[in-house]
Formats: structure tokens, sequence, C-alpha cells
């Protein structure tokens, strides 16, 4: 009888083993499923934050580089019209020299003194403009801490919603960032394009406040409507604002980066 009392006992016992090994098989197969997820997730995460940076850093250099072209092209038409400006003084004193500039008697040195006067704003706009933009996006970092987002699966007990919560905060941080950049860039390129074409038109009033019909004597086009050079730098200004940032839809760098490196070959 305790033979079989002890063979019914090793069998129960042997039956408790194995129900427990497949609990505890089970209950590991769910729990490594569930950790699966979490470091599947996590990686993901991992790779939309590391490729969030690279789209920032590319939107960063981009934006510099599409500044840098406006400004180079600015540059090089301001730099020729300043040539006619200066060129038609020196040939309107030669023929004319202490001429009338209708009833205002004007030295040749005093006329370029206001002549480079006048020419003196573009100038400084245009090495304020480049600084001030320069500042601004190499300035604009990437704030992100990766390491935050472990309070998803740190500090939430059900393994789904911290995947969940991994994959939401590495969008969110993405759009964020990169939305923010792309705001600034919108606003200082538009800001700053504004600035550059005021500060050319400027010059044209400038010299006519110290000689009135200071143009039409000297039957000069540079800085005027009239002016090819001036006619260029609007028509890249009108592109320079048609790129779209938000869908990523640029033309200006790929449009007149070929014709700023021809003219300073040139």
């Amino acid at each position: 009888m305790g033979y079989r009392w002890g063979l019914r006992d090793g069998t129960f016992l042997l039956f408790v083993v194995l129900s427990a090994l497949e609990c505890s098989e089970d209950a590991f197969q769910k729990l490594d499923k569930k950790y699966h997820l979490v470091a599947e997730a996590y990686n993901i995460a991992k790779n939309l934050f590391s490729q969030g940076r690279v789209n920032y850093v590319t939107l960063k250099n981009k934006s510099l580089r599409t500044i840098e072209t406006f400004l180079d092209l600015v540059y090089i038409m301001n730099d020729e019209m300043a040539k006619e400006l200066r060129s038609a003084v020196l040939k309107f004193y030669k023929v004319k020299y202490l001429h009338d500039f209708t009833n205002y008697i004007i030295s040749l040195e005093e006329m370029i003194d206001i002549v480079e006067h006048c020419l003196i704003d573009p100038m400084e706009k245009l090495e304020q403009i480049r600084t001030q933009f320069h500042d601004v996006i190499k300035n604009f970092q990437d704030v992100r801490n990766f390491d935050s987002v472990n309070i998803c699966y740190k500090e939430i007990p059900d393994e789904v919603a911290a995947a969940h919560c991994l994959l939401h905060q590495a969008v969110l941080f993405n759009e964020t960032m990169q939305e923010s950049l792309v705001t600034i860039v919108e606003i200082k390129t538009r800001q700053h394009a504004q600035d550059m074409n005021n500060s050319l038109y400027d010059v044209q009033k400038c010299l006519t406040n110290f000689v009135p019909k200071f143009f039409e004597q000297l039957m000069l086009d540079a800085y005027t409507d009239r002016c090819g050079y001036l006619r260029v730098v609007n028509a890249s200004i009108a592109d320079l604002l048609k790129d779209k940032w938000r869908g990523n839809e640029t033309i200006f760098p790929e449009k007149w980066s070929p014709l700023v490196r021809l003219l300073k070959e040139k």
C-alpha cells in the first residue's frame, strides 16, 4: 500500500513539476514577446531620432547654402551697379567739372563722398544679413535628448503602452523640431530678402536726396528699375520667396548657383 502511495505521490510530484515548468515557459514566452515589442519600438524610435537629426542638419545646410547663393548674387550685382555709378560720376565731371546740379554747385570730391556714403548701406546690409542668418541657423541646435524616452518603458508598466509611447515620442520630437526650424527659415529668408531689396533701392533715394535729378542728369540706370542688374536681383528674390520649405520644394539653390559660380569665375 505504501509502495502504491509512493508511486502515486511521485507521479503527482512529477506532474506538479512538469506543470510548473510548462507555466513558467508560457510566462517566459509571453514576457519575452512583450520585451521584444519594446525592444523593437526602442530601435525604431532611435532610428527615427537619427533620421530626424540627419534631416535637421540637411535643412540647416540647405538654408545656409540658399542664403549664401542669394547674397553672393546680390553682392556681384551691387558691385557692378556701384562701378557704373562711380564711372558715370567721373565721366560727367571729366566733361563738366563743377557742373551745376539743379542749382547745387558740388565739387568732384564732394560728389565722390556722397556716392560712397550712399553705397555703404547695401554692403553693410549684406554682411549684416550673412552674419545674422548664420548665427540664427547654426545656433538653432537639436536639443532633443533621446535618453528622455527611457521614461516610456521605465515608468509605464504596460509593455504595449510603453512601445507606443516610445514611437510617439520619437515622431513627435522629430516633427516639433523640424517644424520649428522650418518656421525660422521661412521667416528669416523672407525678412532678409525684403531688407536686402530695400537697401538696394535706398541708394537711389539717398543720392536724389543729396542731388535732385541726379540720375536724370547723369543718364544712369544703376539702382533703378531700368537696370538689368537690379532686375536680376528682383527675379532671384521672387524665386527665393516661392520656395516652400515645409514641402521641401526648393528650387533657388539649383537654379541660381550655376549663374553665381559663372559670375564669380568671370
